[in-house]
């Protein structure tokens, strides 16, 4: 799986500190996500992170949205 956040944020002209002041996750934690860093996304982060996405768009986001399945082990 890779986390597309980063290209989300870059599509909708959005930056990662105003996902930080949106979702209500940790700095560290939103930095992490946008740069691919993430190893790991539990589902209370993933609610977080879709919330403070909703709010800085105004358009529903899914988990569809922002992962993507890599199926030959490339990133």
């Amino acid at each position: 799986m890779k986390l597309k956040v980063k290209d989300y944020l870059e599509t909708h002209q959005k930056s990662a500190y105003a996902l930080w002041k949106a979702s209500g996750l940790p700095r560290n934690t939103v930095y992490s996500l946008s740069q691919g860093k993430a190893l790991r996304l539990d589902l209370e982060t993933m609610g977080k992170l879709l919330y403070g996405l909703e709010m800085l768009t105004g358009e529903t986001v899914t988990p569809n949205d922002l992962l993507e399945v890599v199926r030959d082990g490339t990133t």
